[in-house]
C-alpha cells in the first residue's frame, strides 16, 4: 500500500512512518520541505520516498498524483501561541492553505482515505468549540474545509483528537523536556500552579491509535468519524511532573505557581468523541515517565 505523510520530519510523524516501515507491507511518501530536518529520520531516511514540496497548490497536486497515495495521514501543522501579524500568515498558510490544496488533490487524483490530527485545544472550556488560540481555530478551519470534501462523497476521512504526546528522544519544548533539561544542568525551573489536567499519551500508543484507524478507515470498517487519544485516567501537570522525579531518580527544583497563568487557559481536557474502536493505550504513565530519562539524555540542547 502506497502511503503519503504530511509532517513527516516531525515527532510524530517520524514515529508513525518508522512503524508503517517495520511492517514491510507499506511504500512510504512523506511530502517535506527545504531545507530538510532529518533529526527525527536519521535512521529511516533512505527508506522513505521523500518529496520536495513548495507548499503551493500544484506542487502538491504533482507530488499526489506522482505517489498515488492509498492512505494520506495528514500531520503537518505550525503551531505558535503567538498572533501578530508574521505568525498570522504561517498559520493560514500551513494549517488552512496548505490544507486545503492536500484535499483538491487528493480528489482531483481520486486518493480517498485521509486520516487528520486536530487538537483538544479547540474546546479550552468544555464540550463547546471554543479554540484556546488561533492555532486551535485555524486547525477547526481546516476540518470545516474536510466537511465539503466528505459530504460530497469526494474523500473518506477520520480525525484523531489529540490532547498531549511524550517519549523518548522528543526534541519539542514540551513541559516535561523542558523539566528534564533542567535537571540535566542543575537549575531550577519556574512552572504554573500544575493544577491543569495534563493528558498525555506515549507515543507508541500514538501511533498505534492512527495506524489502526488507517487500517479500519481503507477496509470500509467506518468513514467520516472523529475519535479522541487520550489516557485512561487524566492527571494533573502537577502529578505528572511528581511522578516522574521520583520514577527517574532526578533532583531538580520546580518552583511551582511561580509562572503566571495566561489569560486564556485550558484547565481540563473533555472527553469529546470515543477512541479509535479497539485501541487502549498499553503504556502506563509509570511505564513511559521511566524511559524518558535515559531516553532524552543529550536529546535537549
Amino acid at each position: 500500500m502506497h502511503i503519503l505523510i504530511t509532517g513527516l520530519t516531525g515527532y510524530i510523524g517520524s514515529h508513525l512512518a518508522r512503524r508503517l516501515l517495520a511492517q514491510g507491507e507499506h511504500q512510504v511518501f512523506g511530502l517535506v520541505r527545504n531545507p530538510l530536518h532529518t533529526t527525527y529520520i536519521e535512521d529511516i531516511q533512505n527508506q522513505i520516498t521523500l518529496l520536495p514540496c513548495d507548499g503551493e497548490g500544484m506542487n502538491v497536486l504533482a507530488q499526489v498524483e506522482r505517489c498515488r497515495p492509498d492512505l494520506v495521514y495528514h500531520l503537518a501543522a505550525y503551531y505558535t501561541g503567538a498572533h501578530d501579524m508574521d505568525n498570522t500568515t504561517q498559520l493560514v498558510a500551513s494549517n488552512i492553505a496548505y490544507g486545503a490544496y492536500l484535499l483538491e488533490a487528493m480528489a482531483s487524483c481520486e486518493c480517498r482515505n485521509l486520516i487528520c490530527a486536530t487538537s483538544i485545544m479547540e474546546h479550552c472550556q468544555g464540550d463547546a468549540y471554543r479554540p484556546l488560540n488561533l492555532y486551535a481555530a485555524t486547525k477547526r478551519a481546516f476540518r470545516d474545509l474536510l466537511a465539503y470534501y466528505t459530504d460530497t462523497g469526494l474523500l473518506r476521512a477520520g480525525t484523531l483528537v489529540l490532547a498531549d504526546t511524550y517519549g523518548p528522544g522528543d526534541r519539542r519544548s514540551k513541559v516535561l523536556n523542558l523539566i528534564l533539561d533542567a535537571a540535566r544542568s542543575h537549575r531550577a525551573i519556574d512552572l504554573s500552579d500544575g493544577q491543569q489536567d495534563y493528558a498525555a499519551v506515549h507515543i507508541d500508543d500514538v501511533t498505534e491509535a492512527f495506524i489502526l484507524a488507517g487500517k479500519q478507515l481503507v477496509s470500509g470498517e467506518w468513514e467520516n468519524q472523529q475519535f479522541q487519544v487520550l489516557p485512561d485516567a487524566i492527571p494533573s501537570l502537577r502529578k505528572t511532573v511528581e511522578t516522574m522525579v521520583k520514577i527517574c531518580g532526578l533532583t531538580v527544583q520546580t518552583n511551582w505557581g511561580t509562572r503566571p497563568a495566561p489569560d486564556r487557559d485550558m484547565r481540563h481536557a473533555p472527553r469529546l468523541y470515543p477512541p479509535v474502536p479497539g485501541w487502549s493505550p498499553r503504556i502506563s504513565l509509570e511505564q513511559g515517565l521511566a524511559g524518558l530519562w535515559s531516553g532524552s539524555k543529550g536529546a535537549l540542547t
